[in-house]
């Protein structure tokens, strides 16, 4: 991961522990210099604070940009230091700084943003597509639903194990309703409930270029794969129609992940 403080790189190759340790010296400093992160696959993460609360902007390509969003009462707005100049932004894009640094957390991990905190469509600083080099459009790939077996990937094994020890803490408790479609978001699992009765589950797996697979299974199908019991599962898998059940079957998905 690319660091930036404002448009000063900081380490070309920094994990989630270098992060913190050069923004708490930003926050002991009391500096509202922005932090610019750029991962491998060319996303990019704004971090802002002011006032002790924290603005997240994420971007994954030149037309495809989110803000953090928060629910407020207030409508007002303030000003932050940019990569290049001042800007303002909403007061509910600010976040609390613990979930925001949760996020920031993810972001390094290659996991879902919105686990954490909730996002809206928009950038106070367009700037980040643009530095520190261009960002260019994704190609769009049209893909197609085919049912294939799969091989169990260590991703989804793992964070079926997350999965699984959320609902086995949640079972007994009222409050927790986990029966809509996209009621459990961990790691790159997304799910619910579909029938209480006979603890039927949907989720749908999603892997780092674009491919999705779903499955409608059982609780004991969703132990087996997180005990790794399972290691092969069939899906209805959203593919390139350039890509053939062969192919996914053999790498566990289309792009070899």
């Amino acid at each position: 991961m690319q660091i930036y403080r404002g448009k000063t790189l900081l380490s070309k190759d920094a994990d989630f522990a270098a992060f913190t340790k050069f923004y708490g010296e930003a926050v002991t400093d009391k500096s509202h210099d922005p932090f610019l992160l750029v991962r491998g696959d060319e996303k990019r993460l704004l971090v802002v604070t002011n006032n002790g609360m924290v603005m997240l902007s994420l971007a994954a390509g030149p037309n495809d940009c989110l803000v953090s969003y928060a629910s407020s009462y207030s409508d007002g707005s303030r000003s932050f230091a940019g990569l290049s100049r001042q800007l303002s932004a909403r007061d509910d894009s600010f976040v609390e700084p613990i979930f925001a640094i949760k996020a920031i957390r993810a972001f390094f991990d290659r996991k879902r943003l919105s686990e954490h905190i909730d996002f809206r469509l928009g950038t106070p600083d367009s700037e980040i597509t643009e530095f520190p080099s261009q960002m260019t459009a994704r190609k769009q790939i049209e893909r197609h639903l085919v049912e294939m077996r799969v091989v169990v990937t260590p991703e989804l094994k793992s964070d079926m194990q997350e999965v699984c020890e959320y609902l086995s803490a949640v079972a007994n408790d009222p409050d927790e309703n986990i029966d809509f479609d996209d009621a459990i978001q961990i790691g790159s699992l997304c799910g619910g409930r579909l029938n209480r009765r006979r603890d039927i589950y949907l989720f749908s797996y999603h892997l780092d270029k674009g491919d999705v697979w779903s499955f409608e299974v059982p609780r004991t199908v969703l132990d087996g794969i997180a005990d790794g019991s399972i290691d092969n599962l069939t899906v209805d898998a959203s593919v390139p129609k350039n890509v053939t059940n062969n192919a996914v079957n053999q790498s566990g998905g289309s792009d070899g992940v």
